[in-house]
């Protein structure tokens, strides 16, 4: 999906009346590209920390006396080995799921469970001492010295510039299964600094919307096919 047409969506419905339009009615004004935007971005980053619609992984080495990992680019980041993918992006919401090097996934924020991890905010793991330090007993399958972290991913901020902006260039990894909550967000967003009109909030009017939408999605319980580790959505539900 392009940006453009998020823009000509937007322009022929819920925008068309907001003075937002280019002269031709199919897309947003170029000077009000920048605004767009920013909606735009903010309204992917509430999907995506809603609905597991992508997912990363890092793998971080163990060191003998530290339980406590922040997976952080910007902090000690030396326990992070080469991941899948070429470059780590600080793009964690959710730590998801853990795995030892031999592929036994671990219990996570589970307080029944002596070898549970947990996370003590959304981009840090804590690992048992038993298992971060190879104490004796430890089960021989959780012996291991490297631990692969799944973690539900954020979309790529979509970076505008004054020059050079080509919203047909511009690809946004969003399934259109919940293209109409992304335009439903944007419209609230846009309504709402201009408040009650003859006793119609407009804003508050297209946040419902946005939330009955995100409801039914939920419903279908649409998600990442968690074997696949990409973006391959499947879905549990009705559909």
């Amino acid at each position: 999906m392009k940006l453009s047409e998020i823009f000509s969506q937007l322009a022929y419905g819920e925008l068309s009346q907001l003075g937002l339009v280019n002269a031709t009615g199919d897309g947003i004004a170029t000077d009000k590209q920048g605004q767009l935007v920013a909606h735009v971005n903010m309204g992917l980053l509430a999907l995506y920390k809603r609905f597991l619609l992508k997912e990363g992984s890092v793998t971080i080495r163990l060191v003998t006396g530290r339980s406590t990992y922040p997976l952080n680019t910007e902090e000690d980041t030396l326990f992070i080995e080469n991941n899948d993918s070429p470059e780590f992006l600080d793009d964690i919401y959710k730590i998801e799921r853990v795995y030892t090097d031999k592929g036994i996934e671990l219990s996570l924020n589970d307080e029944s469970e002596q070898y549970s991890c947990s996370t003590p905010s959304m981009s840090v793991l804590r690992v048992p001492y038993a298992v971060a330090n190879k104490t004796t007993g430890l089960p021989s399958e959780l012996v291991t010295d490297t631990l692969k972290i799944v973690y539900r991913a954020s979309h790529p901020k979509i970076v505008y510039t004054p020059t050079g902006f080509k919203p047909s260039n511009i690809n946004l990894e969003l399934p259109y299964s919940h293209l109409e909550p992304l335009l439903f967000y944007v419209a609230s967003r846009v309504n709402n600094p201009i408040g009650m009109t003859n006793e119609f909030h407009a804003g508050n009017s297209y946040y419902s919307k946005y939330e009955a939408s995100c409801a039914a999605l939920e419903q279908t319980n649409i998600k990442v096919d968690q074997g696949s580790q990409n973006t391959r959505l499947v879905s549990n539900g009705w559909v």
